[in-house]
């Protein structure tokens, strides 16, 4: 009887050993795409960057303007079975009220740039999220908004308004 009750725990032990080693090696795995998820809609993941190459294409997109401080950046590409492609260039703040005021900042310059519309104000989700329309050769769709420390533009190719205003709440719930 008493070898039998320790074979049990013995094999109680080498259950949780390998339970407990199991969920430790899932909780170190990263995301190698970092937020972003892998898939997004119907569309999948085709590109990542971070770090200091993000960041020089971010603070490119902001013309390098020494007013506009982010902490760090953050690309990602998604590409659909069929022609809808999305593009994220994501700014990261030290606080929400230095990505609000970035937000605000590039609202009040996206119209007088010339490559995109005015902007027009839409709720999704409980986000204020401004749309405007580029040159072609820009990209015609976009969309842009602050979700906590983080300032978001996502390039949306694809003409169908509906699948637009679905992806963009859909990353706006999952990034």
């Amino acid at each position: 009887m008493k070898k039998n009750r320790s074979e049990i725990y013995l094999a109680i032990f080498i259950i949780a050993v390998i339970a407990i080693t199991g969920l430790l090696y899932l909780q170190t795995q990263k995301n190698p795409y970092g937020m972003f998820p892998e898939k997004l809609g119907d569309m999948n993941i085709v590109l990542y960057r971070d770090g200091d190459v993000a960041m020089n294409e971010v603070k490119g997109l902001h013309g390098n303007n020494p007013g506009v401080i982010i902490e760090n950046a953050y690309i990602a590409n998604y590409k659909g079975t069929l022609s809808s492609k999305a593009k994220f260039w994501v700014s990261e703040s030290k606080t929400r009220e230095e990505a609000a005021s970035l937000l605000e900042f590039m609202n009040s310059r996206v119209g007088k740039t010339g490559m995109f519309s005015n902007s027009t104000l839409m709720d999704m989700e409980g986000i204020t999220v401004y749309f405007v329309t580029g040159r072609p050769e820009l990209g015609l769709y976009h969309y842009f908004y602050a979700k906590d420390r983080r300032v978001f533009w996502i390039q949306v190719d694809n003409p169908d308004e509906a699948y637009r205003l679905n992806f963009v709440k859909e990353s706006i719930k999952q990034v």
